[in-house]
């Protein structure tokens, strides 16, 4: 007889397949399901290769009508802004994005730029540890409703601090809309804590 949590997954996969038909307002309903049955602090990668997305498991649902190379190149999915974070141009921010999911933080946040100074100062103050010579990143992002006390931080290189402000604010949405993010080339996102070594493939910001 299958256990109880096997008849979820098998729930849980057949709903990511019918995703396609439930109303956009239905989709956290079982972003949130998906999250219970497979991991809520899991993520999950989409499509595979070059365009590759590492997601928030209970996130998935949102992106099942949108191929990953489309949401890449357009930067959204059914009317819903995503953020890409390259793991390619910034493999210790996108580790602290993935390990910010996995503790429970979410994957859809809202712009607030007006709380920006202040979210950044009480999740990077000055007395930040800065072992390596990095700088303070801060998932969710300071300029986000989300942002603050109630995020996860880690230090990396300063040279992805500047790519992320580049690549960011070309993202962003208007203050009070909500946005996605997401992760591509999840396969070089950082396995361990930056050491004063930068390991981007890429480093060029692009």
């Amino acid at each position: 007889m299958a256990s109880k949590t096997t008849a979820r997954i098998v729930v849980a996969a057949a709903l990511v397949g019918a995703a396609a038909y439930f109303a956009p307002e239905a989709l956290d309903e079982v972003g949130d399901f998906l999250g219970d049955a497979v991991g809520a602090n899991d993520a999950v990668t989409l499509g595979e290769g070059e365009t590759a997305l590492l997601v928030a498991a209970n996130a998935k649902a949102k992106l099942v009508n949108c191929a990953p190379g489309t949401i890449v190149a357009e930067k959204s999915c059914d009317g819903l802004r995503i953020l890409v974070v390259d793991a390619a141009r910034m493999p210790f921010i996108a580790r602290n994005t993935k390990l910010a999911w996995e503790s429970g933080l979410p994957a859809v946040l809202t712009m607030d730029r007006s709380k920006q100074n202040e979210n950044r100062d009480a999740a990077c103050p000055r007395s930040f540890p800065r072992p390596h010579g990095g700088q303070c990143d801060e998932y969710p992002m300071a300029s986000t409703s989300e942002g603050g006390m109630k995020v996860r931080t880690e230090e990396v290189p300063p040279r992805e601090n500047r790519c992320q402000g580049g690549s960011y604010v070309r993202q962003y949405p208007p203050d009070g809309r909500r946005f996605l993010v997401v992760i591509s080339h999840p396969d070089l996102v950082a396995a361990a804590p930056y050491a004063g070594v930068d390991v981007a493939v890429e480093p060029d910001c692009g």
